[in-house]
């Protein structure tokens, strides 16, 4: 069997959902403006990575940064046939962001959050990936949000 048609069998018989992520797949890198409570914006410079880690999951793993600070991730989403997602936090040692998160994936689109006011959510627009992220620290809000440009493909 030509290798061709052995790829389209397999992807023919993955899950829909587990296509939803593949044009996210591969690593970012950009910036934005993030911001705590009411403070003005500061610069926000991001790297992130999506790879594929099976049929219907994938390694979500990152680092973010302004002036006052930096926080790395790293999230196993796990995507289920009805367009539902949940992501387990990976990091070692384990770190003080949500442990479990979940949400909804689409195409272009993936949303996840911990029901508290953290949130992950990637939004591709054209060949850009958009970043907008919440959460808080201190008890004070924080959100982000960066224009993110592939730097490969994964």
């Amino acid at each position: 069997m030509k290798p061709a048609l052995v790829s389209l069998m397999l992807l023919a018989a993955a899950p829909a959902s587990a296509q939803t992520l593949s044009g996210m797949l591969g690593s970012w890198s950009g910036e934005g403006v993030a911001a705590r409570g009411d403070e003005p914006g500061d610069r926000f410079r991001c790297r992130i990575s999506l790879r594929p880690e099976g049929v219907a999951s994938a390694l979500f793993a990152g680092r973010c940064a302004t002036a006052q600070g930096q926080q790395t991730f790293t999230y196993l989403v796990i995507e289920r046939d009805d367009g539902t997602v949940s992501a387990q936090n990976r990091s070692e040692p384990p770190d003080e962001l949500p442990q479990r998160l979940s949400g909804t994936a689409q195409p272009g689109l993936l949303r996840l959050d911990d029901g508290s006011g953290s949130l992950f959510e990637f939004r591709l627009q054209g060949d850009d990936l958009r970043l907008r992220i919440e959460g808080s620290e201190a008890g004070r809000p924080t959100r982000g949000e960066a224009h993110l440009t592939r730097q490969e493909r994964s």
